[in-house]
């Protein structure tokens, strides 16, 4: 990576779910290019381990990694309030991007707790955190929201994840036009299939790995994009090279959905 201009000096970033995947590869981006960034996840280990991590690379101590679960209104307060100390109260860039990743199942195999489970990760916790956040966001600031291409090309597989992504979409055109006055900007970015930490997790990794290779398969550049793509694109919405872009949703997906 060229730092000739590095686009993040003396800006301040937070990423939600930035220890492992796109989050942490956003957040080695944001630091190369000058940003002081706060990391959030729920594992306090895994997060400490990421922590250490960016400070072995970056040889600074301008990362730091605050323990919260989107699902609890009151650790996303709890992480307003903290960050509001460790910036002067001026935040930058507020990259949301905790999430969970679809199960693989069919419209009738989901049940009520799968359901409220993804919602309130996908989308009720992207609403707070935004929410909560809000206050510390300054003129000229932005706001990013990690959502996918499965949004806008439906797959029966992934029925209730799409949704909280298409629920996203709609909710990033609202906060687009509510925060214009005070300078802020509401974008997102849509990645197409990108192997992360995130898919491990699922419940029938096999179905899932099945997927993914669908997925690939129907990508005209037949390949999956890797995390450090997708940090690159992040970083766009974040600097000030995307000044006049708000409301937008860029699709990173080798093709997919085209």
């Amino acid at each position: 990576m060229s730092l000739k201009a590095k686009r993040l000096e003396g800006k301040t970033a937070v990423i939600t779910g930035g220890t492992t995947g796109i989050g942490f590869a956003t957040a080695q981006v944001f630091l190369a290019h000058g940003a002081k960034v706060i990391i959030t996840g729920q594992d306090q280990e895994r997060l400490n381990s990421a922590v250490e991590k960016l400070k072995g690379e970056f040889k600074s101590d301008t990362i730091h990694g605050v323990r919260a679960d989107v699902r609890s209104i009151e650790q996303l307060s709890a992480l307003a309030e903290t960050t509001g100390k460790l910036f002067n109260s001026h935040l930058d860039i507020l990259f949301v991007n905790s999430g969970v990743a679809g199960q693989g199942k069919a419209f009738e195999e989901f049940d009520e707790q799968e359901f409220d489970f993804t919602f309130n990760v996908n989308f009720k916790g992207a609403f707070f955190t935004v929410q909560k956040l809000a206050p510390l966001l300054s003129n000229g600031s932005s706001v990013i929201f990690n959502l996918s291409t499965v949004q806008s090309r439906p797959l029966p597989a992934l029925s209730v994840y799409a949704a909280t992504k298409a629920a996203g979409r709609s909710l990033v055109r609202s906060l687009a036009v509510h925060l214009a006055p005070r300078g802020i900007r509401v974008n997102a970015i849509s990645p197409g299939i990108v192997p992360t930490e995130i898919g491990k997790h699922s419940q029938d990794f096999d179905k899932t790995k099945q997927l993914i290779e669908g997925l690939v398969t129907a990508t005209p550049l037949k390949r999956p994009g890797t995390p450090e793509e997708i940090a690159n694109t992040t970083l766009f919405l974040a600097s000030d090279d995307s000044s006049y872009l708000t409301g937008s949703d860029i699709y990173i997906d080798g093709g997919y959905s085209a």
